[in-house]
Order: structure tokens, then C-alpha cells, then sequence
């Protein structure tokens, strides 16, 4: 075991004790590191020891289990060294049809818009002169 980790929660548990007694704790959780068992005499000692070793030992599981899957990859290999193309299309792609549609449709749309414009204007017109037969009778009639 190389490297260990010392959880917030493992702190929590010694805030409480002596510095004689959280000296004989780090000493002991050295010897586990190194591959000693070390002899505890202290209950409370002893039982916080218990659950930071167990956590040790997780994290010792769960590293070994990581080597073994990154042994298995690597025996895989990697991304093929002579790939010729880096996004992996085997050919140029061609290009679009529907662009030309495209084009051709937004030019359809602009021909509309112009003739509705037209439409509006004529509408414009036609309210003008409405309004001005409409005036010329409130005139006649003086309303």
C-alpha cells in the first residue's frame, strides 16, 4: 500500500483524544502502512484504529481493482497508429442536396413577402380613398 488516504471523518474521530493517545493512533496507522501489525492496548484507541483500517483496505481493493482494469485496456491497445483519417469516416462525405432547395425556398419566401408587401400597400390605398369619400359626404351632409 503506497499511498493512504485520512478522511475528514477520521479526524472527527480523534478530535477527542489525547496527544498521547492520537500519538500511539498515527504511529499505528503507520505500521498497518508499512505492512506491520501494530499491538493496541487502549480500547478507544483500538477502535477508531478498526474503522480507519477498514477504509485502508478499501481503498487498498479499490486501487488493485483499478491496476487490473487499466492492465486490461492496455493489452487492448490504444487508437490504431495508421489511421489515415482522425473522424473516422472511411471516405470524403458529399455534400448536401437539400442545399440548393434550401436556396431556392428562401427565395420563394422572399417573393411572397414582396407580394404581400403589394397587398398592403393596396389595402393602404383603398383605406385612403375610403376616407376621403367618407369625408367628402360628412361634408355634404355637415356631420
Amino acid at each position: 500500500m503506497k499511498n493512504v488516504i485520512i478522511y475528514d471523518s477520521h479526524f472527527e474521530l480523534m478530535k477527542n483524544l489525547t496527544d498521547e493517545q492520537a500519538g500511539i493512533l498515527i504511529k499505528s496507522v503507520g505500521l498497518f502502512k508499512n505492512g506491520q501489525e501494530p499491538t493496541i492496548t487502549d480500547p478507544l484507541i483500538l477502535g477508531i484504529f478498526m474503522v480507519i483500517r477498514r477504509d485502508f483496505e478499501i481503498q487498498s481493493e479499490n486501487y488493485s481493482k483499478k491496476v487490473e482494469t487499466n492492465k486490461r485496456n492496455g493489452v487492448l491497445g490504444g487508437r490504431p497508429k495508421t489511421q489515415n483519417n482522425p473522424m473516422g469516416f472511411p471516405e470524403t462525405q458529399p455534400n448536401p442536396q437539400n442545399l440548393k432547395d434550401k436556396e431556392k425556398d428562401k427565395e420563394k419566401d422572399k417573393e411572397k413577402d414582396k407580394e404581400k408587401d403589394k397587398d398592403k400597400e393596396k389595402d393602404k390605398d383603398i383605406d385612403k380613398e375610403l376616407e376621403m369619400q367618407l369625408l367628402k359626404v360628412q361634408e355634404k351632409f355637415n356631420l
